[in-house]
């Protein structure tokens, strides 16, 4: 009996500290259109001092922008500066007792200007869907598009390696650290090279060479529309009908609705919280792999369609389709991806929130 309560109270105990680490910071200006999304759903007002927590998505428009400032609770002390047309997931890990902080960089490009608060074990990182970029106490720039990452550096260091989510490659050993002068780009296929940053202003010379290598990655896409739309629309013949269908499981995963509808209540028995958890997970694992496929694809299509030329659109992919057709049907699908990756995110956060913050995929 005096084991079971004991058991009982560390769960309690856990679950009130993590749940009071939710808030990551919180949000210091605003401007055009942003979109924020918790636990699922769109949050109605977002305004300065509106809060962001673990798990929360940010999109910006072509006209929006927002600045967040990092809690104490995180960690870190410094500002996220989300761009135009941005989308990016804001979370925090345990990680080996650790507190990571990572933003990951879906599209567009943000700033960054992070320290972390002395004796504080925290770390922070931006991940893309090519690259994962360690922070030392540092102020730079990150940008992604075309599967590619571009890093500069203000103050500090930015460690860049390749860490592909589409082939696999994860290199660390072979990455590079941009410093103040130093340009960095990470390539899907793994490759990193470095340049030189020119001096001056350094805002404005950085959004001089994002335009002109967002300018150099568009004219690369078109020049190979047709390969990359095939392999594109392969990828999304492969994945998405597992993520509508896994997103029926999950949403209709009866733990899963206790857990929306509560979220910050902990079980009342460490036996039955165990078995929560399990239960989630099962169904959380089942839809990971074909969301992540399903997502790049997405943010890949986001990139390519505005830019495709119109001798293109009745060729026909080695699917059957035209490019028409596939696009019509990314279009149609889109609110349906976006709906089910809202839910992904929910139900990884009100896991963690179980589970003392350490994800179900910190092991994978």
């Amino acid at each position: 009996m005096q084991k079971k309560t004991a058991a009982v109270s560390m769960l309690i105990t856990l679950v009130m500290a993590f749940a009071g680490a939710q808030t990551l910071g919180k949000v210091d200006y605003i401007e055009g259109s942003v979109e924020l999304t918790r636990d699922g759903v769109p949050v109605r007002v977002i305004d300065i001092g509106t809060p962001i927590e673990n798990m929360d998505v940010v999109k910006t428009g072509g006209d929006g922008s927002v600045s967040i400032s990092f809690s104490p609770e995180s960690g870190l002390t410094g500002t996220l500066q989300i761009v135009p047309g941005t989308s990016a997931l804001i979370r925090s890990d345990q990680i080996s007792g650790t507190t990571t902080n990572e933003v990951k960089l879906m599209a567009g490009s943000v700033n960054l200007k992070v320290k972390r608060i002395a004796g504080a074990k925290s770390a922070a990182q931006v991940r893309t869907s090519s690259a994962v970029l360690g922070v030392r106490g540092t102020e730079f720039v990150v940008a992604s598009f075309n599967a590619t990452s571009l890093v500069a550096c203000k103050e500090g260091e930015v460690f860049c390696y390749a860490a592909s989510e589409v082939t696999g490659t994860v290199s660390p050993k072979s990455g590079a650290s941009s410093v103040p002068g130093t340009l960095v780009e990470v390539q899907e296929s793994g490759k990193v090279a470095t340049g030189k940053f020119p001096a001056g202003d350094f805002e404005t010379s950085w959004n001089s060479m994002r335009d002109k290598w967002k300018a150099f990655q568009v004219e690369l896409m078109v020049s190979n529309a047709m390969p990359l739309l095939d392999n594109l629309a392969q990828s999304w013949n492969t994945h998405y009908g597992k993520v509508e269908k896994g997103s029926a499981v999950l949403r209709s995963n009866q733990t899963l609705k206790a857990w929306l509808k509560n979220p910050s209540r902990p079980s009342g028995s460490f036996g039955d919280w165990m078995a929560e958890r399990r239960a989630v997970m099962k169904d959380l694992v089942g839809i990971r792999g074909d969301m992540i496929m399903t997502l790049i694809v997405w943010y890949r299509l986001e990139e390519i369609v505005p830019n495709l030329p119109a001798s293109v659109m009745d060729q026909k992919l080695s699917t059957g389709q035209t490019v028409r057709e596939f696009v019509s049907r990314y279009k149609k699908s889109s609110k349906a991806v976006s709906d089910a990756a809202s839910l992904f995110h929910a139900a990884e956060k009100q896991y963690m929130l179980r589970n003392d913050g350490v994800s179900p995929f910190s092991e994978f």
